[in-house]
Order: structure tokens, then C-alpha cells, then sequence
């Protein structure tokens, strides 16, 4: 009986159950969120999803990041997880995109009931491991499906994230599961638009939900996972689920620092991160040979069906959100600019000349298996790209595991740079400095609304 076992799971686990390397690895995904969130309400989804805000009213309890609108608690991590998703630059693991589900959803709550940092931090893992139990053995056929997976099974964790703040018992776990499974949506067909990043900011902000009505006594299944007409049979499984098997480490060996999930990706493009063994290859041809746009006859894209026809699906981009889910288009704009940053995936970035007729002379090969789903941060390579001249030279090179993945991570100081990077589009250097500071020893931090004071805009 899985939602059981995970009820008891998340209502029996207390921090001093935590390993200090995932509480770790928790900062870092929240840090990140935080930080992406930034530029994110700089996009016209971020006015149009703070508008909304205000429109629905409610109790002043929970800050809105980047600005000074407070709301209620579940519109905070509506508005928060979309603005951090709104970018794609937000880190990837487990389950799909797992810290703009859970990040708004634990700093709603934790703002709301004056809850320390390290309980944050707890809570973070808690949904994690809940969620990334779930996607194991459901992930491809899920996803294959069509499916958003960060909707999906980022609902459930941040359920269980904020089921956990709230010091829920047993029963009332079991309640907020069933109650967010019939929350829990999101299509990929929505990839390159705002509703992409809307799955983000309602997996989060559903999780709150279930865990308030669980809380004041609202019914729900108690088996939601595995009953016959559950979450594990209508979200894309046909087949039996040995969750005896898929749960066997739960509570023992922690998903978000386990070989199987690798934790956590930090991105260091602001691209799906499908893209960035490519990305990675390309850059390193144009550092390498020296390589000018206008000198290249041809681009060769080696990747696999599952990239370019069911994730990377926009060939020829016209928007900056398209640009994101390009192969072609982040490519062309590594081999051109010899970088990939947040001022090249807007629209006019997307349309440049230069890079639209490179696009035109770039194809793509299926060269790779399909990628191991229940494995994301395994999955996303190999790649390559190669690069034939006007001259005849041709240059090629793969990458297997692109940057920022828990086996080629970022740096610290890398880390930092792009926190920085990203907050110093709303706050002041000493705004960044100081909410950087905060971050870096949240578990010293006695109330996370110290920590939201300085990440909003007054």
C-alpha cells in the first residue's frame, strides 16, 4: 500500500532523519529558485500572474519575490513557481524541475506559520523523496504520454512538503494525497508557452492546497496512488507497480543524493535542458577552431528521436519561449554569440538574421537511443554536433554529460555567480549580497520570513 507507506513516510520522519548532504542540496535547489525567480517577474507573465494576484485578494501572509505584493499562501507559490519556471533556467532532478514545485510551495507555508530554515530545508527533501519515489517506475510512460511530469509528480511532493510543515498525522497525509492527485494536470503540447511555467507554479501552489483542506478535516481515497482508477494507472502506468521494490530505500537511501537520481542539475543556459549536451559541444567547437558563423556550410546534430520530436519540438523558432525548446536555435546561437544567456532567448534574439540563417543550414540525425526516463539527469545525453566549412574542414564533438549536472556541477563561486547574476536584475548589490548571505546559511535562519524580507522589492 504505497500512499500509506509515504503517508507514514512524511508524518514519522523528523530532521534528525535528514542526511546533512541532502538538507545541502536542498539549499542549493531553493537558492537556485529563488534566484531564477528574479528575471522570471521581469517577464509579461510575471505582471499578468501578479495582477491575477491582487485580483483574487486574500489574507497579506506570504511575499511575492521580486516585488512587494503579499497574498495568501496558495497564490504565493501559484505566482512564485511560474515566475521561477517562466525562464526555464531553473535546476532539473528527480523528477522533472522539482525546486519550482517545491521551493514556492515550502516558503508559502514557511512564511506563514514563522517556521526556521532548516525545516525548509527538511521539508524540500521530504517532497523530493515522495515525488521522485513515484516518477521511478511511472516516468516513462508518463512522460511518453504526454504528461508534464513537474506538474504531476511535483504536486505530490509539494503536498508532502507542506503536509510535513504542518506537523500532519498519518490520516491527514493520506487525506492530502488523495486531495492533490485530482488536482495534479499539465500537458506538454503547452511547452514554449506561458502555460509551461504555469504547471510549475500550480504543482506548487496545489500542494498547499491539499495540505490546508487535509488539514481542517477535507476526505479524500486513501490508496490514491495504487486503487484502480488512482494516479498510477490514470496518469500513464497500464501495468503493476511493484512499489514494494520501487519504495524498498524509502526513508534509508535518500533519492536527491542516491547514483539513481544524482540529485540535483544547476542549468547554466537558460534552456531546456535538453539542449545543453548540444550547447555544451557547440561551444567548445567555437573556443576550439575559432569557428565564425558565416563560415559554417552545415551543422550536424546527432541526438535522439525522443529530444526532437517529443521534447525539443520547435524547429524554427519565432518566439523566445520556442527558442528554449530548440536544438537548432540554441545551437546556432552557442556557434554565433559563443555563449547561451538570458538576453538571447527573448524574441528579438530568437529572430536575429545571422542566427535564423544558421538555423536554416543546420539538421538534425538520429544517432542515440532513446534516454533512460526514469533516470532524467542521466538521460539527457550523449549528443554532438559537427560542424562542416565552406572550406571542407569539418569538426565534431560529443558531450555525454553536459555542465552543471551533479557529475560535472557547477562550481561554487560558478554557483554564486549566477545567483548574483539573476537577483541583480530586481535587487541592489547590497539586496544581493545580503539575500545571498542569508541563503548560504539558511540553516541558521530562525524565521524564513527574515529570509523573505530580503528577497522581496520594497
Amino acid at each position: 500500500m504505497i500512499t500509506e507507506k509515504l503517508a507514514h513516510f512524511v508524518a514519522e520522519t523528523g530532521v534528525d532523519g535528514i542526511p546533512q548532504d541532502a538538507l545541502n542540496i536542498a539549499r542549493m535547489g531553493i537558492t537556485d529558485c529563488i534566484g531564477v525567480t528574479f528575471p522570471g517577474s521581469l517577464e509579461p507573465l510575471g505582471k499578468i500572474m501578479r495582477d491575477y494576484a491582487r485580483k483574487m485578494g486574500g489574507v497579506n501572509d506570504c511575499s511575492i519575490i521580486g516585488s512587494d505584493l503579499k497574498t495568501s499562501p496558495y497564490l504565493a507559490a501559484l505566482v512564485n513557481g511560474t515566475m521561477g519556471h517562466a525562464l526555464d533556467y531553473d535546476d532539473m532532478g528527480g523528477f522533472g524541475h522539482p525546486s519550482v514545485a517545491l521551493a514556492p510551495a515550502v516558503l508559502a507555508i514557511g512564511e506563514s506559520i514563522g517556521t526556521s530554515g532548516k525545516d525548509i530545508l527538511a521539508a524540500y527533501v521530504i517532497g523530493f523523496e515522495v515525488a521522485s519515489c513515484l516518477c521511478g517506475p511511472l516516468m516513462m510512460s508518463h512522460y511518453t504520454r504526454g504528461w508534464h511530469s513537474t506538474d504531476n509528480f511535483g504536486s505530490l511532493g509539494a503536498a508532502a512538503a507542506a503536509a510535513w510543515l504542518l506537523k500532519l498525522n498519518v490520516h491527514q497525509v493520506r487525506m492530502t494525497l488523495g486531495i492533490v492527485a485530482s488536482l495534479a494536470g499539465g500537458l506538454r503540447q503547452n511547452f514554449g508557452t506561458m502555460t509551461k511555467p504555469l504547471h510549475a507554479g500550480q504543482a506548487a501552489a496545489n500542494g498547499i492546497q491539499a495540505a490546508l483542506l487535509a488539514q481542517a478535516g477535507f476526505t479524500a481515497d486513501e490508496n490514491i496512488i495504487e486503487a484502480p482508477l488512482g494516479f498510477a494507472k490514470v496518469f500513464g502506468h497500464d501495468e503493476e507497480v511493484d512499489w514494494a521494490k520501487a519504495s524498498e530505500g524509502l526513508g534509508k537511501i535518500f533519492n536527491i543524493t542516491s547514483p539513481t537520481f544524482s540529485g540535483i542539475a544547476i542549468k547554466p543556459y537558460p534552456s531546456c535542458g535538453g539542449t545543453h549536451c548540444s550547447i555544451d559541444a557547440a561551444l567548445f567547437l567555437k573556443k576550439e577552431y575559432g569557428l565564425k558563423s558565416d563560415d559554417i556550410a552545415e551543422v550536424e546534430l546527432g541526438t535522439n528521436s525522443f529530444m526532437i520530436n517529443r521534447l525539443l519540438i520547435h524547429h524554427r523558432p519565432r518566439t523566445g519561449l520556442e527558442g528554449k525548446f530548440s536544438l537548432e536555435y540554441t545551437v546556432a546561437r552557442a556557434l554565433h554569440s559563443g555563449e547561451v544567456k538570458l538576453k538571447h532567448l527573448t524574441d528579438e534574439g530568437v529572430n536575429e538574421p545571422p542566427v535564423k540563417s544558421l538555423i536554416e543550414r543546420t539538421k538534425w540525425v538520429e544517432k542515440y537511443p532513446m534516454p533512460a526516463l526514469g533516470q532524467p539527469l542521466e538521460g539527457l545525453g550523449p549528443q554532438s554536433v559537427t560542424v562542416k566549412l565552406k572550406d571542407g574542414k569539418e569538426y565534431s564533438h560529443e558531450v555525454n554529460i553536459s555542465k552543471g549536472l551533479p557529475q560535472n556541477p557547477l562550481t561554487p563561486d560558478q554557483f554564486n555567480e549566477k545567483y548574483k547574476d539573476c537577483a541583480s536584475t530586481v535587487l541592489s548589490n547590497e539586496g544581493v549580497e545580503k539575500s545571498l548571505g542569508m541563503l548560504s546559511n539558511l540553516t541558521g535562519v530562525k524565521n524564513v520570513r527574515e529570509l523573505m524580507e530580503t528577497v522581496t522589492k520594497k
